[in-house]
């Protein structure tokens, strides 16, 4: 009758470990997955960020082209760059060039938010997931300490 409680015990430990152990593992999964995607998103903007601050020096560069030819043709023809429609071209092509730098950071934050909900929802996905897990581990543990109670009960009225 001993061997048979400690048997019983033996088989209902055994299962619990082995439970509690994919449980871990799994929790351990999610850590990664959380960790992983935390990177990912972090690269995602770091990569956004160089792009957007080309994307301004390159735009910058035409602005400062096309307003140097503006100057050096009007110049070339005797006219002064300082006042009436010639500066009125020049604050034009500036407004442009500033509307494009306001387009490209309005794009970059939209993409930036874009990342950032993404990374939110992997990691509520994961938060859900853990939960689960957590239940399914307390669970487990109340149905091992009832499969022993009545395992161990059983062989004992034998």
């Amino acid at each position: 009758m001993e061997v048979a409680i400690i048997a019983t015990a033996a088989t209902v430990l055994g299962s619990a470990y082995y439970t509690k152990r994919n449980s871990d593992l799994q929790k351990k999964a999610i850590k990664r997955s959380n960790a992983y995607a935390q990177t990912a998103a972090d690269q995602q903007n770091q990569q956004a960020q160089i792009a957007l601050n080309e994307q301004k020096r390159k735009n910058k560069n035409l602005l400062a082209e096309q307003q140097a030819a503006y100057k050096a043709s009007l110049s070339a023809g005797g006219i002064n760059t300082k006042n009436g429609f010639s500066q009125t071209y020049l604050n034009a092509l500036q407004r442009e060039y500033d509307m494009e730098d306001k387009y490209l950071d309005k794009q970059a934050k939209i993409s930036a938010d874009a990342v950032l909900n993404s990374l939110n929802q992997t990691s509520s996905t994961n938060l859900l997931r853990l939960n689960a897990i957590n239940n399914t581990q307390q669970s487990n543990l109340y149905n091992t300490l009832g499969n022993l109670a009545n395992g161990v009960g059983r062989t004992m009225i034998k």
